[in-house]
Protein backbone atom coordinates (compact mmCIF):
# COMPACT_ATOMS: atom_id res chain seq x y z
CA UNK A 1 0.00 0.00 0.00
CA UNK A 2 1.43 3.32 -0.96
CA UNK A 3 1.44 5.90 2.23
CA UNK A 4 -0.48 9.18 1.50
CA UNK A 5 -0.23 10.81 5.07
CA UNK A 6 2.59 9.70 7.20
CA UNK A 7 1.78 10.93 10.99
CA UNK A 8 4.97 11.51 13.30
CA UNK A 9 4.95 11.77 17.34
CA UNK A 10 1.59 14.51 16.96
CA UNK A 11 0.39 15.93 19.76
CA UNK A 12 -2.20 18.20 20.48
CA UNK A 13 -3.31 20.09 23.75
CA UNK A 14 -6.47 22.72 24.66
CA UNK A 15 -6.29 25.17 26.22
CA UNK A 16 -8.08 23.54 29.45
CA UNK A 17 -5.40 21.03 29.71
CA UNK A 18 -6.96 18.36 28.02
CA UNK A 19 -4.33 16.62 26.00
CA UNK A 20 -6.37 15.04 23.19
CA UNK A 21 -3.57 12.96 21.06
CA UNK A 22 -0.46 11.82 22.79
CA UNK A 23 2.63 11.40 20.77
CA UNK A 24 0.97 9.52 17.94
CA UNK A 25 2.12 7.77 14.77
CA UNK A 26 0.14 6.73 11.95
CA UNK A 27 0.40 5.72 8.87
CA UNK A 28 -2.74 6.31 6.05
CA UNK A 29 -2.77 4.68 2.86
CA UNK A 30 -3.94 5.96 -0.64
CA UNK A 31 -6.91 4.45 -2.06
CA UNK A 32 -7.98 3.10 1.19
CA UNK A 33 -10.74 3.62 3.76
CA UNK A 34 -8.21 4.51 6.46
CA UNK A 35 -11.23 4.31 10.06
CA UNK A 36 -9.96 5.81 13.17
CA UNK A 37 -11.96 3.92 15.72
CA UNK A 38 -12.71 4.05 19.82
CA UNK A 39 -14.56 5.12 22.12
CA UNK A 40 -16.22 8.94 22.31
CA UNK A 41 -13.13 11.17 24.23
CA UNK A 42 -10.00 8.89 22.23
CA UNK A 43 -8.75 12.22 19.74
CA UNK A 44 -10.46 10.25 16.17
CA UNK A 45 -12.02 14.31 15.57
CA UNK A 46 -9.16 16.22 16.85
CA UNK A 47 -6.62 14.30 14.94
CA UNK A 48 -9.62 14.24 11.91
CA UNK A 49 -9.35 18.35 12.14
CA UNK A 50 -5.75 18.32 12.25
CA UNK A 51 -5.58 17.10 8.68
CA UNK A 52 -6.44 19.53 7.13
CA UNK A 53 -5.93 22.23 9.73
CA UNK A 54 -9.11 23.22 10.82
CA UNK A 55 -7.44 22.86 14.91
CA UNK A 56 -6.08 26.56 13.70
CA UNK A 57 -9.41 27.76 15.03
CA UNK A 58 -9.68 25.90 18.01
CA UNK A 59 -8.44 26.31 21.16
CA UNK A 60 -5.39 24.37 20.86
CA UNK A 61 -2.07 25.83 23.18
CA UNK A 62 0.06 22.93 22.41
CA UNK A 63 0.51 20.96 18.94
CA UNK A 64 3.99 19.07 17.93
CA UNK A 65 4.89 16.86 15.52
CA UNK A 66 4.49 16.40 11.81
CA UNK A 67 1.92 15.72 9.50
CA UNK A 68 3.36 14.80 6.03
CA UNK A 69 0.68 14.47 3.43
CA UNK A 70 2.89 13.43 0.31
CA UNK A 71 5.96 14.15 2.18
CA UNK A 72 5.02 17.82 2.09
CA UNK A 73 4.72 18.77 6.36
CA UNK A 74 1.05 20.28 6.38
CA UNK A 75 2.17 21.76 10.01
CA UNK A 76 5.33 23.81 8.43
CA UNK A 77 4.92 27.63 9.15
CA UNK A 78 4.06 29.24 5.70
CA UNK A 79 2.70 26.01 4.54
CA UNK A 80 -0.52 26.97 2.15
CA UNK A 81 -3.59 26.03 4.09
CA UNK A 82 -6.31 27.34 1.58
CA UNK A 83 -4.18 25.26 -1.26
CA UNK A 84 -4.34 22.42 1.42
CA UNK A 85 -7.66 22.52 2.08
CA UNK A 86 -8.44 21.93 -1.54
CA UNK A 87 -6.26 18.83 -1.34
CA UNK A 88 -7.89 17.41 1.73
CA UNK A 89 -11.55 17.54 2.06
CA UNK A 90 -13.78 17.13 5.08
CA UNK A 91 -17.69 15.96 6.21
CA UNK A 92 -19.05 16.35 9.45
CA UNK A 93 -21.77 14.01 11.05
CA UNK A 94 -24.79 16.71 10.71
CA UNK A 95 -25.21 17.72 6.92
CA UNK A 96 -25.58 21.78 6.29
CA UNK A 97 -26.26 21.97 2.80
CA UNK A 98 -25.78 25.53 2.19
CA UNK A 99 -29.31 27.82 1.55
CA UNK A 100 -29.43 27.98 -1.82
CA UNK A 101 -30.38 25.31 -4.83
CA UNK A 102 -28.83 21.73 -5.47
CA UNK A 103 -27.17 22.73 -8.21
CA UNK A 104 -25.56 25.96 -6.64
CA UNK A 105 -24.24 24.31 -3.22
CA UNK A 106 -22.04 22.37 -5.72
CA UNK A 107 -20.77 24.80 -8.04
CA UNK A 108 -20.41 27.26 -4.84
CA UNK A 109 -16.70 26.27 -3.61
CA UNK A 110 -15.84 26.12 -7.86
CA UNK A 111 -17.41 29.87 -8.49
CA UNK A 112 -15.02 30.81 -5.00
CA UNK A 113 -11.83 29.45 -7.11
CA UNK A 114 -12.32 31.71 -10.02
CA UNK A 115 -14.51 29.45 -12.37
CA UNK A 116 -17.04 30.42 -14.33
CA UNK A 117 -17.56 28.58 -17.39
CA UNK A 118 -20.90 27.06 -17.27
CA UNK A 119 -19.91 24.04 -19.30
CA UNK A 120 -17.31 23.31 -16.65
CA UNK A 121 -19.47 23.93 -13.34
CA UNK A 122 -22.71 21.64 -15.66
CA UNK A 123 -19.83 18.86 -15.79
CA UNK A 124 -18.70 19.51 -12.08
CA UNK A 125 -21.92 19.61 -10.79
CA UNK A 126 -22.60 15.87 -12.83
CA UNK A 127 -19.75 14.25 -11.90
CA UNK A 128 -19.61 14.95 -8.47
CA UNK A 129 -23.35 13.57 -8.09
CA UNK A 130 -22.76 10.62 -9.81
CA UNK A 131 -19.71 9.66 -7.34
CA UNK A 132 -22.05 10.65 -4.06
CA UNK A 133 -24.77 8.34 -5.97
CA UNK A 134 -27.34 11.02 -5.76
CA UNK A 135 -27.64 11.96 -9.17
CA UNK A 136 -29.93 9.88 -10.23
CA UNK A 137 -32.32 11.19 -7.13
CA UNK A 138 -31.76 14.68 -8.22
CA UNK A 139 -30.54 15.18 -11.49
CA UNK A 140 -33.52 16.64 -12.98
CA UNK A 141 -34.25 19.50 -10.03
CA UNK A 142 -30.55 20.70 -9.63
CA UNK A 143 -32.77 24.22 -9.40
CA UNK A 144 -34.74 23.10 -6.45
CA UNK A 145 -33.64 24.21 -2.84
CA UNK A 146 -30.91 21.90 -0.92
CA UNK A 147 -33.11 22.19 2.29
CA UNK A 148 -36.19 19.84 0.73
CA UNK A 149 -33.90 16.87 0.29
CA UNK A 150 -33.93 14.14 2.95
CA UNK A 151 -31.55 13.65 5.63
CA UNK A 152 -29.55 11.08 3.83
CA UNK A 153 -29.40 13.13 0.56
CA UNK A 154 -28.31 15.93 2.50
CA UNK A 155 -25.47 14.17 3.65
CA UNK A 156 -24.30 12.71 0.25
CA UNK A 157 -24.99 16.31 -1.20
CA UNK A 158 -22.19 17.55 1.17
CA UNK A 159 -20.15 14.63 -0.01
CA UNK A 160 -20.69 15.54 -3.49
CA UNK A 161 -20.16 19.48 -2.44
CA UNK A 162 -16.69 18.52 -1.39
CA UNK A 163 -15.88 16.22 -3.83
CA UNK A 164 -16.46 18.92 -6.57
CA UNK A 165 -13.13 20.46 -5.74
CA UNK A 166 -11.37 17.30 -6.60
CA UNK A 167 -9.47 16.89 -3.36
CA UNK A 168 -6.93 14.14 -2.69
CA UNK A 169 -8.23 13.43 0.56
CA UNK A 170 -11.23 12.86 1.87
CA UNK A 171 -12.01 13.10 5.97
CA UNK A 172 -15.87 12.20 7.29
CA UNK A 173 -16.46 12.48 10.94
CA UNK A 174 -19.35 10.16 11.61
CA UNK A 175 -21.23 11.02 8.24
CA UNK A 176 -24.10 8.63 8.95
CA UNK A 177 -24.73 9.08 12.92
CA UNK A 178 -28.35 10.87 12.20
CA UNK A 179 -28.93 8.09 8.83
CA UNK A 180 -31.23 5.71 8.90
CA UNK A 181 -30.20 2.76 7.58
CA UNK A 182 -30.88 2.97 3.63
CA UNK A 183 -29.01 5.91 3.70
CA UNK A 184 -26.44 5.00 5.97
CA UNK A 185 -26.11 1.95 3.25
CA UNK A 186 -25.79 4.18 0.52
CA UNK A 187 -22.93 5.99 1.84
CA UNK A 188 -21.00 3.13 3.02
CA UNK A 189 -21.49 2.16 -0.52
CA UNK A 190 -20.81 5.16 -1.86
CA UNK A 191 -17.19 5.33 0.00
CA UNK A 192 -16.26 2.19 -1.45
CA UNK A 193 -16.95 3.23 -4.95
CA UNK A 194 -14.76 6.17 -3.68
CA UNK A 195 -11.92 4.99 -2.47
CA UNK A 196 -10.39 3.61 -6.47
CA UNK A 197 -10.20 7.52 -6.99
CA UNK A 198 -9.61 9.13 -3.14
CA UNK A 199 -7.88 8.69 0.09
CA UNK A 200 -10.59 8.33 2.58
CA UNK A 201 -10.15 8.77 6.54
CA UNK A 202 -13.34 8.40 8.39
CA UNK A 203 -14.49 8.45 11.84
CA UNK A 204 -17.52 5.70 12.34
CA UNK A 205 -20.63 6.49 14.56
CA UNK A 206 -20.43 2.56 15.49
CA UNK A 207 -18.19 -0.30 16.05
CA UNK A 208 -20.34 -2.49 13.58
CA UNK A 209 -19.62 0.37 11.09
CA UNK A 210 -15.53 0.50 11.12
CA UNK A 211 -15.78 -3.14 10.97
CA UNK A 212 -17.58 -3.07 7.68
CA UNK A 213 -16.09 -0.43 5.82
CA UNK A 214 -12.35 -0.51 7.20
CA UNK A 215 -9.37 -1.49 5.09
CA UNK A 216 -6.79 -0.36 7.57
CA UNK A 217 -8.21 0.73 10.88
CA UNK A 218 -6.43 2.41 14.13
CA UNK A 219 -8.49 2.29 17.57
CA UNK A 220 -7.77 5.01 19.48
CA UNK A 221 -8.46 5.41 23.41
CA UNK A 222 -8.14 8.24 25.67
CA UNK A 223 -5.56 10.01 23.30
CA UNK A 224 -3.09 6.93 22.96
CA UNK A 225 -3.26 5.21 19.35
CA UNK A 226 -3.71 2.06 20.97
CA UNK A 227 -2.82 -0.70 17.56
CA UNK A 228 -3.47 -0.40 13.87
CA UNK A 229 -3.74 -2.79 10.97
CA UNK A 230 -5.46 -4.45 7.99
CA UNK A 231 -9.20 -4.79 8.63
CA UNK A 232 -9.38 -8.70 9.47
CA UNK A 233 -6.14 -8.24 12.03
CA UNK A 234 -8.46 -5.77 13.69
CA UNK A 235 -11.51 -7.17 14.29
CA UNK A 236 -11.16 -10.84 14.56
CA UNK A 237 -7.67 -11.09 16.42
CA UNK A 238 -5.71 -7.56 17.35
CA UNK A 239 -2.65 -7.65 19.63
CA UNK A 240 -3.65 -5.66 22.38
CA UNK A 241 -6.21 -6.88 24.93
CA UNK A 242 -7.73 -3.32 25.26
CA UNK A 243 -8.95 -3.53 21.41
CA UNK A 244 -10.35 -7.19 21.74
CA UNK A 245 -12.23 -5.85 25.19
CA UNK A 246 -13.76 -2.42 23.46
CA UNK A 247 -15.07 -4.35 20.09
CA UNK A 248 -16.05 -7.13 21.81
CA UNK A 249 -18.71 -4.57 23.65
CA UNK A 250 -16.77 -4.67 27.74
CA UNK A 251 -16.38 -0.77 27.58
CA UNK A 252 -17.41 1.80 25.49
Amino acid sequence: MQTKIRIENLTVRYSDGTESLRGISLELYANQINVLFGPSGGGKSTLLRTLNRLNDQADVVTQTGRVLLDDEDIMAPGYDVIRLRRRVGIVFARPVPLPMTIYQNITYGLELAGIRDRQRLDTAAERSLKQAALWDEVGNRLHDPAHALSGGQQQRLCLARSLALQPEVILLDEPTSGLDPISTGKVEQTLQDLKATYTIVIVPHSIQQAARVADWAAFFLQGELVECGPRDQMFTNPSDKRTDEYITGRFG
